[in-house]
């Protein structure tokens, strides 16, 4: 039998995707407001002009579907939302899958499902190397590491950067994955030991990624360097 989907809702009452407001949240037909857990919708990506058009793309999407809902366990947020999980009623399709392969929606893991997540990377690299979506936005692109001023302009946003690890610094409460040698100026992807164990576990090594050609993504913090920090293996991909 196959797997069950990781981004799959559990059996419960069907419900209406009744709306998709201005800001992109989900109001369900029983009154529920939220997100799809571990999704972003590209804000930090898409200008202010294409964004009405974007959201007007998931709404023909989503509006009308019928659903089984899961709430992922969060509590709503200061604006009311939870992390849904969304099936369709008779159908294998997620929203997470739907909004993924159409470039309308980026993985932005927040820990809120893992799995998921990970099974929908290959769904969003195909959407990304067809520029839909989301994806035709030039900010919406694999920044290289060593765009230094592009990466510091995003700080506090969403980015993706990618580039070469030149070297790998460990710490007794901290590792740093350099993508540069001038620890000052040049980008640094940072993840803490018990973080280091979890990506052993999935297969990937900290030690090992110096000289391979990663692909990261996470806010961008501004501390000596501009950096952001892993805290699951979803954040982290290996490119060659």
């Amino acid at each position: 039998a196959a797997a069950p989907d990781p981004c799959a809702a559990g059996h419960g009452p069907a419900v209406a995707i009744e709306a998709v407001t201005d800001a992109g949240d989900i109001r369900l037909s029983d009154g529920r407001l939220g997100r799809l857990a571990d999704l972003d919708l590209g804000r930090d990506a898409i200008s202010a002009g294409a964004w009405p058009g974007h959201v007007a793309a998931i709404r023909k999407a989503l509006v009308g579907l019928t659903v089984t809902a899961d709430e992922d366990g969060g509590f709503p947020d200061r604006w009311g939302r939870r992390p849904f999980r969304l099936s369709l009623a008779g159908d294998s399709e997620t929203a997470h899958r739907l909004l993924a392969a159409r470039g309308l929606a980026r993985i932005a893991p927040l820990g809120e499902q893992e799995a998921c997540a990970i099974s929908l990377l290959p769904l969003e690299a195909a959407a990304r190397a067809q520029k839909a979506g989301l994806w035709r936005e030039p900010a919406a692109r694999a920044l290289g590491a060593g765009e230094a001023p592009a990466i510091r302009a995003m700080a506090g946003r969403f980015a993706l950067v990618e580039g070469k690890v030149v070297s790998v610094g460990e710490r007794p409460r901290r590792i740093y994955l350099n993508f540069g040698r001038d620890f000052q100026r040049d980008f640094v992807a940072t993840l803490s030991p018990k973080t280091a164990r979890h990506l052993e576990k999935a297969g990937i090594s900290p030690s090992s990624l110096r000289g391979k050609t990663v692909r990261v993504r996470g806010v961008i913090v501004l501390r000596r360097a501009p950096a952001i920090e892993i805290t699951g293996p979803v954040q982290i991909e290996v490119v060659r």
